[in-house]
């Protein structure tokens, strides 16, 4: 018993003279304090954060029912109606192709709604993201990148091109394609 004392103390005395503050028993175990740290980052954890959860959700969905209404409203604008028919639009790309690609970015913002949503759940449960480790930050960054600055141009373009002003519809979604970019950059 006097060699195991002798040992805790000259690993105690060697971890003060010159190294880390962290210092470690005969069974290698840290000491009582980081352990309690460590547990009660452990509990930290676990603690659900509901507000975050339904801030990022509600965003989403936002963004992307705006993106959907504007996509139906385009569409309704040129098939049903037959406005954007008319020879006094100033497009330099033809309709058929910007509402094609009006609806990549309606079906990528899809997607990357519902991966965020699937990732900020599983965040909850102590999980990772379907795939690449994605967290919910690197996905914002993601949408803000890939979708919402792309779909904000792509509106302005179109409403002013096509009509000389922006439609309710464009108004709707600029407003969630802004709300979600400043929920993203904030969060």
């Amino acid at each position: 018993h006097i060699t195991d004392i002798s040992i805790i103390m000259s690993s105690d005395v060697a971890s003060v003279g010159g190294g880390s503050m962290t210092s470690k028993s005969t069974l290698g175990m840290y000491s009582t304090r980081s352990a309690a740290s460590r547990s009660r980052k452990r509990k930290q954890n676990k603690i659900i954060n509901w507000p975050t959860i339904i801030r990022e959700t509600f965003t989403n969905l936002f963004d992307l029912v705006g993106d959907w209404v504007y996509f139906f409203a385009i569409y309704s604008r040129h098939y049903v109606d037959g406005d954007a028919d008319e020879e006094e639009n100033n497009m330099l790309v033809d309709f058929e192709n910007i509402i094609l690609v009006l609806l990549f970015f309606c079906i990528l913002s899809t997607f990357l709604t519902l991966w965020t949503i699937q990732t900020t759940a599983l965040a909850a449960c102590g999980r990772k993201s379907m795939c690449c480790n994605c967290t919910v930050p690197r996905l914002s960054l993601l949408g803000i990148v890939l979708e919402d600055l792309p779909q904000f141009v792509l509106t302005c373009y179109i409403d002013y091109n096509l009509v000389g002003s922006l439609s309710p519809a464009a108004v709707l979604n600029i407003c969630s394609s802004l709300s979600a970019l400043v929920v993203r950059l904030t969060s």
